[in-house]
C-alpha cells in the first residue's frame, strides 16, 4: 500500500479566518478615544429588560378562576342527599378533605377530572354548561 498520493496537510475545523477589516480596538485605543471624546455610545435594544420592568411594576391583581358558590351548593346538597361525609367523598375521589371543603365553599380552582369523579359518585350534574346536545 502506497501513501504517496495522500494529502497529509492539517485541516482546522471550527476556526474562523480572521477578518482584517473588522479589527476590534485595543484597550489603549478605547481609553484614548474616551479621553478625547471620540466615543459613540449606543444603547442595546433589550426588550427583556423592559418586560421585566413591566412585570415588577404591575399593580393589577390577577386571580385564578374559581368555582362558583352554586357548584359548591350542588355538591353539598348531593352529598347530604347521599348521606356521605366530606371525608368519605374525599376518600372515594382520592383527594384530601380540604379539597372537597374548598369545592363546597366555591374557592377551588376547577379540575375537570375531579368534577367528573364527583358527578359520577354523587349522581348529579355539577357543571352548568354540561347539557348534552342531541343530534337530529
Amino acid at each position: 500500500m502506497s501513501y504517496g498520493q495522500q494529502d497529509w496537510g492539517v485541516v482546522k475545523i471550527g476556526q474562523r479566518k480572521s477578518r482584517t477589516n473588522n479589527k476590534k480596538p485595543t484597550k489603549k485605543q478605547k481609553q484614548e478615544a474616551m479621553r478625547t471624546g471620540n466615543v459613540e455610545v449606543r444603547k442595546k435594544n433589550n426588550n427583556e429588560g423592559r418586560k421585566m420592568y413591566q412585570l415588577e411594576n404591575d399593580n393589577e391583581v390577577r386571580k385564578h378562576q374559581t368555582l362558583g358558590v352554586s357548584v359548591g351548593r350542588k355538591i353539598l346538597q348531593a352529598r347530604n342527599a347521599k348521606k356521605i361525609t366530606q371525608k368519605q367523598l374525599a376518600q372515594q375521589c382520592s383527594v384530601k378533605v380540604t379539597v372537597i371543603n374548598d369545592y363546597e365553599r366555591g374557592k377551588a380552582i376547577p379540575d375537570n377530572r375531579l368534577l367528573t369523579r364527583m358527578e359520577r359518585i354523587l349522581g348529579v350534574s355539577l357543571r352548568e354548561n354540561s347539557k348534552k346536545k342531541t343530534r337530529k
